[in-house]
């Protein structure tokens, strides 16, 4: 390549991006939208681009994308999260998985494959943290306290979003693997995941602060980013995106004292190469594709915005806020991330996703962008509205729930804060429990047939099937574990809120009902594991399969003497 031809094309993709910067952040829109406004532009209106300008755009766009992610990971302080990030994960832990549930129902309903489905929850679930941060600051709708609530929301989105790109990369290879070799490319990120994150929390804060201590700045600076690229290559190395290992190395980076020097120095190149990412993104788009998706777009857009807003305005419900505060806020996050471009560019890299599938998320995300400050600045007067003019009956329901989640923190609030603490741990965990029996029953329900095959061909003939049946009972198994512990769970709930009722009553400001009461009797003394080994086999009978009733009670008994022989084992060796 010749030094013209490369002065030419930066000269070019700077300029034009500085000019369309401009002219949307006139408008009070993110500059985000001007630098994939100069890739369209560039992309379908200059006589000029060549592949010259593909070659610098993507090495540039790698580049970026690395110190995108490398950034973000740094935004999450470990520390402070372990301090008030409860609610931040809270909201994440509802929220999330109803926007991927979301996602996917409506990628089946579109006709897509269930690995499209998958990565278009996984794009839609996350929020912008660059736009989200910039609209509300410069507003100033809400408190400073809501606004960093809400920053800390979207940076465990991010997290959210790294471990399901993760876990979709064996999905995302363009190409049909074996289940034995999906399973060991999920051992291998797991591992991977871990022994970064363990081995960097260990030696490379304590470098960089050595570092930071006895050299200039510039050194610490490029030594970090060197380690952020190092990382990156070795997350590619084992079949990763690259982003994942850059932002692997930014969480283990935030841990350091000088990651405040680190962030000053490297913000003016981020900025740079990030644009370079969003100018590459745009030169995947071809107005003709957005024009003639347009329905898709709109409807992309709506699904996301309502999945969104309802579902972290649930989790603000939940999580004991004001009804105004909680509904600001879920306006205030729906701006689909950073990630949507990320994952939604990994999908068409690998051949999942077709251009169209690929131009209608960008053409989402960017309406999402657009509207965001309209919405958000108006969120009050919405909220306002629709107070006054809902129907009653409507209005009279929110009310009544509402009034029925203050009692219940009322009454909870009355109990020792030993109990309390208890009550959200054992409910959290009751809740991770629900999450885990759903992961499980996805799985089993789209590897189920490979699982059989694998079983069929290496276990000399076995009859398909038996196969079959015996992956059904690996399945009642697999699940009897998490569902003890969600009964086991629940019961302590339900205890404590009968207890803090009791309380309440004797107080004179409860209404215990002698039916709650032996609702209560009859749930704890059924026996745990015949709760579990019940509705195990009730869910095996609900999601789909390929076999009858009879080899559903066949997968049911064998899954029981399983567990029987796993308990007698451990009670003979002293092991329970």
């Amino acid at each position: 390549m010749e030094e013209a031809t490369f002065l030419m094309n930066m000269t070019l993709l700077l300029l034009v991006a500085g000019v369309c910067s401009v002219v949307f952040k006139r408008l009070k829109m993110p500059p985000i939208i001007g630098y994939l406004a100069a890739g369209v532009i560039l992309a379908n209106y200059w006589v000029g681009e060549s592949e010259d300008t593909e070659t610098i755009v993507g090495i540039l766009s790698s580049m970026g994308l690395v110190l995108l992610m490398f950034c973000i990971g740094m935004e999450l302080n470990l520390k402070k999260l372990r301090k008030s990030g409860a609610f931040a994960i809270m909201v994440a832990l509802i929220q999330l998985p109803l926007m991927i549930v979301g996602g996917y129902l409506f990628g089946l309903m579109m006709g897509w494959t269930v690995v499209q489905a998958i990565l278009f929850g996984a794009i839609i679930s996350g929020s912008s943290t660059a736009v989200v941060t910039a609209v509300l600051r410069d507003q100033g709708k809400l408190s400073k306290e809501a606004i960093e609530t809400i920053i800390l929301i979207t940076v465990v989105e991010d997290v959210a979003q790294v471990m399901v790109l993760s876990m979709a990369s064996p999905m995302l290879t363009g190409g049909v693997m074996e289940l034995d070799s999906i399973v060991w490319m999920m051992m291998i990120i797991l591992i991977f995941m871990i022994v970064a994150v363990s081995v960097g929390l260990l030696l490379v804060p304590r470098a960089l602060d050595w570092i930071a201590s006895k050299m200039p700045d510039e050194i610490l600076l490029i030594t970090s980013l060197g380690m952020c690229f190092a990382m990156a290559l070795m997350s590619v190395w084992i079949g990763m995106s690259m982003a994942i290992g850059a932002f692997l190395m930014g969480v283990v980076v935030s841990q350091a004292n000088s990651k405040t020097t680190i962030e000053h120095d490297i913000t003016p190149m981020k900025d740079i190469f990030m644009a370079m990412f969003f100018i590459s993104v745009g030169l995947e788009i071809a107005p003709s594709a957005i024009i003639n998706n347009i329905v898709l777009i709109l409807l992309i857009f709506a699904v996301y915005a309502v999945l969104k807003a309802g579902s972290v305005f649930l989790a603000y419900f939940i999580g004991n806020k004001p009804m105004r505060i909680g509904f600001m806020s879920s306006v205030g996050l729906v701006a689909m991330g950073e990630f949507a471009f990320i994952i939604a560019k990994v999908g068409l890299d690998a051949g999942v996703v077709s251009e169209s599938f690929y131009a209608s998320v960008i053409g989402a995300a960017l309406i999402s962008m657009v509207f965001l400050p309209l919405l958000s600045n108006n969120s009050g007067k919405i909220c306002d509205y629709m107070y006054d003019h809902a129907p009653k009956s409507a209005l009279n329901a929110v009310k009544k729930a509402e009034h029925i989640r203050d009692n219940h923190y009322a009454k909870i609030s009355l109990s020792s804060k030993t109990t309390a603490s208890k009550f959200k741990q054992r409910a959290t965990i009751a809740y991770l429990s629900l999450l885990l029996i759903f992961a499980i029953e996805v799985v089993f329900f789209i590897f189920t047939s490979d699982m059989t095959d694998f079983l069929h061909k290496n276990m000399g003939g076995l009859p398909y099937k038996v196969c079959y049946t015996i992956i059904m009972a690996v399945n009642f198994v697999a699940i009897a574990i998490p569902l003890y512990s969600l009964i086991k769970n629940l019961k302590f709930v339900e205890k404590v809120l009968i207890d803090s009722e009791r309380k309440a009553e004797a107080k004179g400001e409860g209404n215990l009902k002698r039916r709650s009461i032996r609702f209560h009797k009859a749930f704890v003394r059924i026996n745990n594991w015949a709760l579990v080994f019940l509705i195990a086999f009730v869910i095996l009978i609900v999601v789909p399969n390929g076999i009858g009733l009879t080899e559903h009670i066949l997968a049911m008994l064998v899954g029981i003497a399983v567990i029987l022989f796993i308990h007698v084992y451990r009670r003979e060796t002293g092991t329970a």
